[in-house]
């Protein structure tokens, strides 16, 4: 199954300002730098640069969280994408939450203009091809298909607690992440 969604992944690869709508059903996808981008160590031209599963819909975690203006506390590619782009959008971490019960740096977004900027980065570089699932799979088989793509394919902003120990750059990604969470730490008092 795993090769199928491989296969399901490339052929679907679509630039996200091209992006129509996706299925409304569960499935696999993952992002690719496109032919204008460059993150530098964590991703060229044409690179893959993150794995991720819908448990519910591929259209609402992806359009209306991942795409989605205001979305970073829900999202960890929106979150590494932002660590990785700080200093070059100018971007400032604040905690996601008006009046949170505890401070949940770990979860942190931008501000309003941050937000915006990184979603328009993101609409100009970046693709992504997906997989739905035509027979539910259960939630466990889904991130088992997951871990499977992830290891085969190597996403380099993977920070999956399974899979994390496979990605050399994994250490360089959480210090990048670490700068925002601190950020929003000196910010925030609770």
């Amino acid at each position: 199954m795993t090769d199928d969604i491989i296969k399901s992944i490339i052929e679907t690869i679509t630039p996200i300002r091209e992006l129509k709508d996706l299925p409304d059903e569960k499935g696999i996808y993952a992002i690719f730098i496109d032919k204008t981008g460059d993150l530098g160590v964590f991703g060229r031209t044409e690179q893959l640069i993150y794995v991720g599963i819908a448990k519910k819909s591929l259209r609402s975690r992806d359009i209306e969280t991942h795409f989605k203006t205001g979305q970073t506390g829900f999202s960890s590619l929106r979150r590494s994408l932002g660590a990785i782009l700080k200093t070059k959008l100018k971007l400032s971490a604040q905690k996601r939450d008006i009046s949170p019960k505890r401070l949940r740096a770990d979860k942190y977004k931008f501000d309003e203009q941050g937000e915006a900027e990184l979603t328009i980065w993101m609409f100009e570089n970046l693709k992504i091809g997906y997989w739905s699932s035509p027979n539910p799979l259960t939630s466990t088989q889904l991130k088992e298909e997951e871990e499977k793509v992830i290891i085969k394919l190597k996403p380099t902003l993977d920070l999956d607690k399974r899979t994390k120990h496979l990605n050399p750059l994994a250490i360089e990604l959480d210090s990048l992440r670490e700068i925002c969470r601190h950020e929003v730490k000196k910010n925030s008092p609770i």
